[in-house]
């Protein structure tokens, strides 16, 4: 990263929304052909994987999703839904590992918050003792769990280097 602080936007890869796609649109036409059969519950299926259909497709919209690292912080938008963390709010990025059965199955990036963010303190307590962090990114963002949590680590190290200069 260069000593100017710029605004780095990262997106999600577009694979993971296509095969949101194709797998509902598959489910959709087996509870469709279920209901057909006689069966009311395909009806019930077809519908529910049909929002997967939907969800899909907002993940495909152009500025639907992304992750944006600014000098006001990290901008986390979910299907048009943003939320902001200020960096100064945030102690450190780490790469957190979700197991089931004691097998890894998700590497994301994790964070917990400064000492001296005072809001919500008993639920971030709660979240880092169940996942061992008290928040994280949906998305890696194209990129994987240890680079992504190295590039918000520089971002936050130049941030505190910068802010302490002032």
């Amino acid at each position: 990263m260069n000593s100017t602080f710029e605004t780095i936007t990262l997106r999600p890869k577009a694979f993971s929304a296509f095969w949101l796609l194709l797998l509902s649109s598959l489910f959709v036409t087996i509870g469709i052909w279920m209901g057909v059969t006689d069966s009311w519950v395909g009806y019930l299926i077809a519908a529910f994987f049909a929002l997967g259909i939907l969800v899909g497709i907002v993940q495909l919209l152009p500025n639907s999703t992304y992750l944006r690292i600014s000098h006001e912080g990290i901008t986390c938008c979910n299907m048009f839904r943003e939320t902001v963390i200020p960096l100064d709010d945030v102690d450190e990025f780490f790469v957190v590992v979700m197991r089931q059965n004691g097998l890894p199955i998700r590497r994301m990036v994790g964070f917990n918050y400064a000492p001296t963010y005072a809001r919500s303190r008993m639920g971030h307590q709660v979240a880092s003792a169940i996942a061992g962090c008290e928040g994280a990114l949906p998305d890696t963002y194209g990129k994987k769990a240890e680079d992504l949590a190295a590039l918000l680590n520089d971002c936050l190290h130049e941030f505190r280097t910068k802010f302490d200069r002032q």
